[in-house]
């Protein structure tokens, strides 16, 4: 079972004041009227097809307004909305989907981890990276999707990639960098061994909590 996972939230501090905490990135109307996290649920659906789950989480401040998102969106799929009283960042909410999503479907229920303020224009190479991921995720890897990058980009962090995995372009991760300054970003993109870290994670709900727990 392949479950979608979108954090939606944020403090609407980076593009303040289109941005701001009321009113997150999430949330702002792009010039063809649809919002970020309308085409995230959207996004997610196509990977369901007919049916399935998509789980939310989010704060009890931005509860009904993701919710009406979810409904614009989507028409075939059930929405599952998690509400955090604090927001306490990426891997503790990853955690209380993982927790949630084992409840209900079993350890090997896939999860694909979608931050809701992303904008892929490709959706046909996102869906077929996402089936790729789920069967390195099947076989036990915590799978995360890194992007070739196009600048020596100093608002992201990066993967170093380590050994490859098969033919279609997976590798082990050799590390992670935070944020570098820019004569360090483009020392990574001249190597030709860095991407930036998207965000984006698969993985089975059971082989993620053992390896919180380790």
């Amino acid at each position: 079972m392949l479950v979608p996972v979108i954090l939606s939230g944020g403090a609407g501090t980076r593009l303040w004041p289109v941005s701001r905490e009321g009113q997150p990135k999430p949330f702002m109307t792009l010039p063809d009227g649809q919002t970020l996290l309308h085409k995230t649920y959207r996004r997610a659906a196509e990977l369901l097809g007919s049916g399935g789950e998509i789980v939310t989480v989010t704060n009890r401040d931005y509860y009904f307004q993701s919710k009406d998102h979810f409904q614009a969106a989507t028409r075939r799929q059930r929405g599952h909305f998690i509400l955090e009283p604090v927001g306490r960042n990426t891997a503790p909410a990853i955690a209380m989907a993982a927790l949630s999503i084992r409840a209900r479907h079993g350890d090997d229920a896939i999860l694909v981890v979608m931050p809701a303020d992303h904008l892929i224009r490709d959706q046909e190479a996102f869906c077929q990276a996402v089936e790729h991921a789920s069967r390195l995720a099947s076989d036990g890897y915590l799978v995360t999707f890194g992007l070739v990058p196009a600048a020596p980009e100093t608002g992201f962090g990066y993967i170093e990639k380590g050994a490859e995995l098969d033919a279609r372009g997976a590798a082990l991760v050799q590390r992670f960098v935070e944020k570098p300054d820019v004569e360090t970003a483009q020392h990574f993109l001249d190597s030709g061994r860095f991407l930036w870290n998207s965000g984006m994670f698969c993985f089975s709900a059971g082989h993620l909590l053992s390896e919180l727990e380790r």
